[in-house]
């Protein structure tokens, strides 16, 4: 018999967070059937683990390392179900967090993504929180419900079918995947604030730094390669390093939109909030410069 709704985790070194992804998954309350598929690629026997502790658990196993674009692609090309949700490794969907996205998706039928709130699951790691902040900024619990020009592809709903006819997700990118997938697409994308899930951060500045940077990397690529918002500053690179004083009122803003709490956090943190941005800044003209170089 063929699922309702079919879960796609891509997996790679996830160990430490994944049993807590599944579990979460395995006990959505929902009247949909569900299964749940993992695409692991980390190299090792993770695959022949999770088979163990899940033998109800769909594992395909990569033998190369693949990015989350890809291995999403993988995923949704084995799935069964018409409808696709898509959860990262490190997220843990709320037990009503499918149920809210199928009720939203049952009344609009216009829209081809629907998306979640994203929590912070380690808010006692400073560092953590402020990778949170500027990462997802866009999708804190508390932002009004409504239409947005893009999605994260952490937690999604779609439809399997129109998935594939549009051909999934960019293979080459290792981050900002989601916001190529969404300017293919170009519409139909609803933020569903009820639906949330909680996702864990990387944590230790030395860590944070690396991830932000690699953010920024794949974000000034994307731009590079197409004509979007900041394309322009392919000619410009060395302006990259103004946009953190763009961004921080930006999101600043959105986090007195979720709480007058994290506003006030927003505030006195502000300085490791200009760090942060620096830092995805860096990374950003490096990928502006990598997509010159690329496109000539």
């Amino acid at each position: 018999m063929r699922p309702d709704v079919c879960f796609v985790v891509p997996s790679y070194k996830s160990r430490a967070t994944i049993r807590a992804t599944l579990d979460s998954i395995f006990a959505q309350q929902t009247d949909k059937s569900v299964e749940a598929l993992v695409v692991e690629s980390s190299g090792d026997d993770t695959a022949d683990w999770l088979g163990k502790l899940y033998p109800q658990l769909q594992v395909v196993k990569s033998k190369q390392r693949l990015f989350a674009g890809a291995a999403r692609n993988l995923g949704a090309r084995r799935a069964r179900a018409d409808l696709m949700a898509f959860l990262d490794a490190d997220a843990v969907a709320a037990p009503d967090w499918l149920q809210t996205l199928l009720a939203t998706f049952s009344v609009r039928p216009d829209l081809s993504l629907i998306g979640g709130a994203v929590a912070n699951a380690n808010p006692d790691s400073l560092s953590g929180l402020i990778l949170y902040w500027l990462e997802f900024s866009e999708y804190l619990p508390g932002l009004p419900s409504g239409p947005r020009a893009a999605l994260s592809s952490s937690n999604l709903l779609l439809r399997r079918e129109e998935f594939l006819a549009r051909g999934g997700f960019d293979e080459n990118y290792g981050m900002a995947e989601d916001l190529l997938l969404c300017r293919q697409w170009q519409s139909g994308f609803h933020f569903e604030g009820r639906a949330v899930i909680r996702h864990r951060q990387r944590t230790g500045w030395h860590n944070v730094r690396l991830h932000l940077t690699d953010l920024g990397y794949w974000s000034g690529r994307y731009r590079a390669s197409h004509q979007t918002s900041g394309s322009w500053l392919r000619a410009f690179p060395a302006l990259s390093y103004a946009l953190p004083f763009l961004r921080a009122p930006r999101i600043l803003l959105r986090l007195w939109r979720s709480s007058w709490q994290d506003g006030l956090r927003g505030i006195v943190l502000f300085p490791a909030v200009i760090w942060g941005l620096f830092c995805w800044a860096r990374g950003f003209q490096k990928g502006l410069r990598s997509g010159n170089h690329a496109n000539c």
